[in-house]
């Protein structure tokens, strides 16, 4: 049999290089939104939008931990959405990260944890982008 007569339905992992972009590309996103970040520390809250409530919870030399809440966007449990996000300054890279998963991902399979991790960050960006169009109509 040909493999290469096959179709090829599956979805390739992420690559490394993507998922940087991506955290690139999420950096400058809150960089549009806040400024420069190394001015803020913790216990700034920014607000923007009324529905949304960021919080700056941790600041360091190379990080900038941020809680963001979004009363728009209910979850199953009629919770706010709660994006916690870290920014590396010295990297220019942001990332939306989750409690504990870190360790998790030391035990689970690599593609599979990229795999996570870019659907993540991607659901970040849009939600970044969002944020910026918000803002943009609320200044015109």
């Amino acid at each position: 049999m040909n493999t290469d007569d096959l179709p090829t339905h599956h979805k390739r992992p992420p690559t490394f290089d993507r998922l940087m972009e991506l955290y690139e590309h999420n950096y400058i996103l809150i960089r549009r939104l806040f400024g420069d970040l190394r001015r803020l520390k913790a216990g700034d809250e920014c607000p923007w939008i009324a529905s949304v409530s960021p919080k700056i919870v941790a600041n360091s030399r190379f990080t900038l931990d941020i809680d963001f809440t979004d009363h728009r966007i209910l979850g199953r449990r009629q919770q706010p959405l709660r994006l916690a996000v870290r920014i590396y300054h010295d990297a220019r890279a942001a990332e939306l990260v989750e409690t504990g998963s870190r360790s998790k991902c030391l035990h689970d399979q690599q593609s599979r944890c990229a795999e996570k991790q870019h659907k993540r960050n991607t659901m970040l960006q849009n939600w970044l982008i969002d944020q910026l169009k918000t803002c943009t109509e609320k200044r015109n």
